[in-house]
């Protein structure tokens, strides 16, 4: 196999390995993926405190399985590397983002992602590197004991929430349109709701039990001693490191994208796109959508940009050879509605110059997405036309 057979390597019904559509849809894949792992840990994690309602040995004994899964070798590598894989995609994802006018569910869910590391950078400092560094036990008599001695329960409570707000909102966001997801979605709303709820009345069951317990207390009044001073002190250096870091990264994310915008809004890389009464100018590589949003123009968008609901489309009347290609969701959604040929999903469309479109779905509102009805779905309808050929002597009749 010569050099260029094997770049032009191809994926059944994918077309080029390499090409922008196919790396798209591996970045989806691997952010779904590190996504699914990381909200299982958090789900376990939720269920473990809940077990707290039954008593602190069962939720001990839940513990120790959890500890057997993710603190050995595979369970450390799927977890870290999830998590470097999801917030690095994430880092990607506001890099590419030309605009951030966008719905406010879609806004809180972005925020949610990026404040859980704040919030766990201390937690994972206390437990993992308190256990991996110092050898100091991660179970819930020490963890929960120090924090109800310390008085830092409410952080504790509200500790997971960011995540699996985050996490739940993804789900719905990727899902909400299929069959077996709006079947559920009652019962799965039932578990996003009750699960957190059991999960703090688990922990407080937990801290009151431990407050009656003479050996937790002393163990943790022996470790908020001046005997454990330099672990403390150490413990706590590593946790400011790794928020320093942390917010090195994001503020070196946002730079980055700053110079890029820059950059992009140079007179040589603007393009027009045309819109039914008005011309606006952007930047090569912005999206149909992105441009409406940035600029306040009515365009509906259920699905948030995702090819997935078709509400964005719109109908090119001049600059398809602008156009960039049809991406594999794309053309499955065009298929699915069958439309003609002319017609993009402004959400997937990046001309590369000069085009005018016209929005096929009205709404008044400029940026967020339409309200849907309660009961909004698709459905394949049929339209019947007849014509008499007597029609005027019926019509006289």
């Amino acid at each position: 196999m010569s050099l260029s057979d094997a770049i032009n390597l191809r994926l059944p019904g994918s077309g080029n390995l390499f090409s922008p559509a196919a790396f798209s849809a591996l970045r989806r894949s691997l952010r779904m993926a590190s996504g699914l792992v990381l909200f299982t840990y958090i789900t376990a994690h939720l269920v473990n405190h809940a077990l707290g309602l039954v008593s602190l040995a069962a939720a001990e004994r839940g513990l120790e399985y959890a500890v057997e899964v993710w603190y050995s070798m595979p369970g450390t590598v799927l977890l870290y590397g999830a998590a470097a894989t999801h917030f690095l995609l994430a880092l990607w994802a506001v890099y590419e983002r030309r605009t951030f006018r966008l719905p406010p569910a879609e806004l809180l869910r972005i925020a949610l992602g990026f404040t859980l590391p704040i919030i766990l950078i201390n937690h994972f400092a206390n437990t993992r590197l308190a256990y991996d560094l110092f050898g100091l036990s991660s179970d819930y008599t020490r963890v929960i004991a120090n924090l109800w001695l310390a008085d830092s329960q409410g952080m504790q409570l509200g500790l997971l929430a960011p995540g699996w707000i985050h996490g739940c909102m993804g789900l719905h966001f990727a899902f909400n349109r299929r069959p077996l997801y709006r079947e559920l979605r009652y019962v799965l709303f039932a578990i996003a709701l009750l699960l957190p709820v059991f999960s703090g009345l688990g922990f407080i069951a937990m801290g009151r039990e431990l407050s009656t317990n003479p050996v937790a207390a002393a163990a943790a009044r022996d470790y908020l001693g001046s005997g454990h001073v330099a672990d403390r002190v150490a413990i706590a250096r590593w946790g400011d490191h790794l928020l320093i870091g942390y917010f090195a990264i994001i503020g070196a994310t946002f730079g980055a994208r700053a110079l890029r915008n820059v950059l992009e809004r140079s007179r040589k890389r603007l393009i027009s796109i045309s819109y039914p009464g008005r011309t606006v100018r952007v930047p090569r590589g912005w999206s149909v959508l992105e441009a409406s949003r940035s600029f306040h123009l009515p365009h509906a968008s259920m699905c948030g940009g995702r090819a997935r609901c078709s509400t964005c489309r719109v109908r090119v009347t001049a600059g398809e050879e602008f156009c960039s290609a049809i991406g594999k969701d794309e053309a499955a959604t065009l298929h699915r509605i069958g439309v003609s040929s002319d017609v993009r999903l402004a959400c997937q469309l990046r001309p590369s110059g000069n085009i005018s479109v016209v929005p096929l779905v009205q709404t008044e509102r400029p940026i967020y997405r339409t309200t849907a009805p309660q009961r909004t779905s698709e459905h394949e309808i049929v339209m019947m036309f007849c014509d008499f050929l007597n029609r005027e002597k019926l019509a006289r009749e």
